[in-house]
This record gives structure tokens, sequence and C-alpha cells, in this order.
């Protein structure tokens, strides 16, 4: 009677298994690699700033190019469960007598481009609420009739940046960790 106790056990073990593994909970994590680029920063990048200045404004590339110090390559690449794709950035920096020459923007935002695609979702929002289709809060919750200050809407109709926030900085040893 134990021999057949013990094969059925293990035959109900590895179905159960299988059918846990076969289910998707299969956690993948975030992928986060280069130089995350600021569109306040690329907005800056001039034609003529210095080299000194460029590793200021971007910092140091993460590539760095062995043969040829005349360009530096910044780039991004960040794979996610969210996205279909990986997000992939490129900004290209070509120097000429120490010098920046010129510079390829290959997916990287710049504050324009913020600035447009603010005031692009600012009238997709405001043609949506004026045909009746206001999609910034439930259908079932009452107008207040109280008007939002632009302040506020500047911040909610921001769209997320696809990079996650650092998380904070720990407290030091022997710092109480309860209310005081």
């Amino acid at each position: 009677m134990k021999r057949l106790a013990l094969p059925t056990i293990s035959v109900g073990l590895v179905v159960t298994l299988g059918a846990v593994l076969s289910s998707g909970c299969v956690y993948r994590m975030n992928i986060q690699q280069g130089n995350y680029l600021v569109p306040d920063s690329v907005s800056q990048l001039k034609e003529g700033m210095t080299r000194s200045q460029v590793r200021f404004l971007l910092g140091t590339p993460m590539v760095p190019v062995a043969f040829d110090d005349s360009r530096w390559d910044y780039y991004y690449y960040f794979n996610s469960q969210k996205f279909k794709e990986p997000l992939k950035r490129r900004l290209t920096v070509f120097f000429a007598d120490e010098k920046v020459a010129r510079f390829e923007n290959q997916g990287v935002p710049t504050q324009a481009d913020l600035e447009q695609l603010e005031r692009d979702l600012r009238k997709a929002l405001a043609e949506n609420k004026k045909k009746g289709k206001s999609t910034d809060k439930p259908a079932d919750e009452p107008d207040s009739g109280a008007a939002a200050t632009s302040e506020d809407d500047s911040e909610d109709e921001k769209a997320p940046d696809p990079v996650p926030p650092s998380a904070p900085a720990p407290a030091p040893a022997g710092t109480p960790s309860g209310p005081t």
C-alpha cells in the first residue's frame, strides 16, 4: 500500500507544479541600460560647445569609441513587460576642433517635444469635453462645477516617463523607524 501512495503523490506534485509554471506567473524584470538623458539637458545641447560642457550637460557616454574620439554616442535601452517593443534611443555628438560640430538625435525627446505633446493633449481633452466625451473622470462622478487651476492640469496631463523613479535613500543606521 505504501508503494502506491508515493508515485501518486509525486505525480500530483509534478502536475501542480506544471500548472503553476504554465499559468504565466513568471516575473520579468525591467531592463534599463545606457545613458538616460533628461529632455531639458538635450534641449540645451548646441553646436560650438566644448567637450567639457557636453560632458557636464549629458554626462560621460556609456560606450566610448576606442579609435575615433571625434564622436560620442549616448545609447539608452529600456525593456519592460508593459511595452510590446523595447524603448531604444540614441544621441550622437560629433566633434571638430574640440567643439560640437553637429549632433544626431534618434528618439531622445527634447523639452520642445514635451511641450508640443502637452499642447496636443490639452487640445484633445478640450475637443472631447466639447463633444461630451470627457475621459478625465468617471461617468458616475458628478460635476463639481469648480474650475481647476492650470497648474493642477499640467501635472495631471503629463505623460508618465517609462523609466522608474529611483528609490528614496535609506535612513542612516541607528535612526528610529517608528513615528517620533
